[in-house]
């Protein structure tokens, strides 16, 4: 009987205890439910939330349902965990507006997840959020959020993710930052932050993603970062950061991409870089940074992109660049680099961009680099590189961008160039290059840029240039050219620019030159040009700038010339043209400079505007 009663007693014990849990469960599920109808009372945007109502959409005021409340769990964006206790906000692009002001943070005791971004909340960030300590992922990136970060996220600790990312937040990095022990992705970029970097960033051991770029800090970076083992990814770029690259860096040895461009860093680049064996990707361009290129950086085997330029780096490539074989982009210009190109870049076959433009090289280009068969893109422009351009650059099937403008080559342009089938642009200007222009350039069907004025090229033009129908400018002014200019020029639809002045060119101007609907400029002056100007310019509505001045051109003014209502530009002085000033050049009203001086023309002149 005593054995029967205790039963009971035990019983009773459990269902009271199993009452309570359910009365505690039913308790916090209310107070949750309107905790979230008092927020969406506040928001500028109540009908995207139409499911948060305490009563069906059907209920009457007869029904029984009236009598029984919905729990939040089944709301738009929101979950439950096993208990029925809200554990999940995932409200990201949902199109809410408005503040964080009415959310009562302390009615979630159980919340792990808060996702808000992609919406139009604006406001400050409540310092309230700290009392969300089961928390372990929090998203308010790209909204409007101002002011500064609350230190209060510091008491989160169970915070694994943190992205306040694309919003207006201003003020220093909070130093309680440094407590979040949990945190394994931290991304605050595109805000307004300023300040130093908080040295106690380095106390986030489990830390493997560090976005800060595209921000306003300023200050030293802490060589305390260098104790973050795990960090996968480091993003500090876009900032005002000064002082030295911390040799302390050398210890991320799980780092595969650091990228600190659009800096003050100053100081040469640590030797211990050359210890980050994971590295794909090292991004340093934008700063002051000098000294030579260390020698370290080159035994990086799994390094894909190095980008260097637009700092005050000096010395030579190290030989032992050779040993980047997966290599795909190199940018070292723009800097204070001196010496030879060395022959062994030609063993980085891999590479698709090569950048050495802006520098002080000097010498023979090394015919090895027509090894490089994947390279698509060769900057080697303004530096101070002599002899000719090696023939096995027709090799390199796959370039599309060749710029070597500016330095000392001489000899002639390769035959060979014709194979470069894939070109879109070749610039060659200011150089000594002589002999003539390759008949073969006329097989790049997709070449639209083509520039070799300022050397000393001699022959004709040839007429195989009129095949490069892809074809927007063509600049061979300052050269030896001469001969007549060929009428398949016409051919080329999608010329905006023309430049063949300051040559020996001795024809008249082919009238095929009025079917280039979209040129924009017509530089033909300092020739040798006779006949008159042909009446069929007069179709060129687009024409803006047309120079025509210093050659033997006789005749009168078509008047089909003041068709040409785009004109800015109209230079045709030192000519034998005779005659009157067509009045239609009255409808001229964008003209800005007009010369007609040393001709034998009569009539009034109109003024330009």
């Amino acid at each position: 009987m005593a054995f029967s009663s205790l039963n009971i007693l035990f019983s009773l014990g459990i269902l009271l205890l199993a009452l309570h849990f359910q009365l505690s469960v039913a308790f916090d599920t209310t107070r949750e439910a309107q905790a979230l109808l008092k927020w969406k009372a506040g928001l500028q945007t109540q009908n995207i939330l139409s499911s948060w109502t305490l009563y069906p959409a059907n209920a009457t005021n007869n029904s029984t349902q009236l009598r029984t409340k919905i729990s939040p769990c089944t709301w738009f964006g929101i979950s439950c965990d096993h208990a029925g206790r809200v554990h999940k906000f995932n409200l990201s692009a949902a199109g809410l507006k408005g503040t964080l002001d009415e959310l009562s943070f302390s009615s979630f005791p159980h919340l792990a997840y808060l996702d808000l971004c992609i919406n139009e909340l604006f406001g400050s960030i409540p310092y309230q959020i700290g009392v969300l300590s089961k928390l372990k992922y929090l998203d308010l990136s790209t909204n409007q959020f101002s002011g500064k970060i609350p230190s209060e996220i510091g008491l989160l600790t169970h915070l694994e993710t943190l992205h306040l990312v694309e919003n207006q937040l201003s003020g220093s990095i909070p130093e309680e930052l440094g407590q979040l022990s949990s945190l394994n992705d931290l991304a605050l970029y595109s805000n307004r932050l300023e300040g130093s970097i908080p040295a106690s960033l380095g106390n986030l051991s489990n830390l493997s993603w560090l976005y800060l770029y595209n921000n306003s800090l300023s200050g030293f970076i802490p060589p305390e970062m260098g104790n973050l083992s795990n960090l996968v990814e480091l993003y500090m770029d876009t900032n005002n950061l000064t002082g030295p690259i911390p040799s302390s860096f050398g210890k991320l040895r799980e780092l595969t991409v650091l990228h600190m461009f659009e800096n003050q860093l100053s100081r040469s680049i640590p030797q211990e870089l050359g210890n980050l064996e994971s590295v794909v990707d090292i991004s340093l361009y934008s700063n002051n940074l000098s000294g030579s290129i260390p020698t370290s950086i080159c035994g990086l085997r799994n390094l894909n992109y190095l980008y260097l330029y637009s700092n005050q780096l000096s010395g030579s490539i190290p030989i032992e660049i050779r040993n980047l074989k997966y290599l795909i982009d190199l940018d070292l210009s723009e800097n204070k680099l001196i010496g030879s190109i060395p022959s062994c870049l030609g063993k980085l076959i891999n590479l698709s961009l090569l950048s050495l433009h802006h520098n002080l090289f000097f010498g023979s280009i090394p015919p090895e680099m027509g090894n490089l068969s994947n390279l698509a893109v060769l900057y080697m422009s303004a530096n101070y590189l002599t002899g000719t351009i090696p023939s096995s650059f027709g090799k390199l099937r796959k370039l599309t961008v060749l710029y070597m403008f500016e330095n000392q080559l001489s000899g002639s342009i390769p035959q060979e160039f014709g194979n470069l089938e894939s070109l879109t642009d070749m610039s060659l200007y200011r150089n000594s290059l002589s002999g003539s222009i390759p008949t073969s350039l006329g097989g790049l069907r997709n070449l639209k840029y083509l520039y070799l004025y300022d050397n000393q090229l001699s022959g004709s033009i040839p007429m195989e240039i009129g095949n490069l129908k892809n074809l927007v400018d063509l600049e061979l002014g300052a050269n030896q050219l001469n001969g007549s200019i060929p009428s398949s020029l016409g051919n080329l639809s999608k010329l905006s620019r023309l430049g063949v002045n300051e040559n020996e060119l001795s024809s008249s101007i082919p009238p095929e030159m009025g079917n280039l609907s979209n040129l924009v400029a017509l530089y033909m002056f300092n020739n040798e040009l006779f006949g008159s100007i042909p009446k069929e310019l007069g179709k060129l509505r687009n024409l803006k700038f047309l120079q025509l001045y210093g050659n033997q051109l006789r005749g009168s003014i078509p008047t089909e010339m003041g068709n040409l209502k785009s004109l800015k530009d109209l230079l045709c002085g030192g000519n034998q043209l005779s005659g009157f000033i067509p009045p239609s050049f009255n409808n001229l009203s964008n003209l800005h400079r007009l010369s007609f001086r040393g001709n034998n023309l009569s009539g009034f002149i109109p003024q330009a505007s």
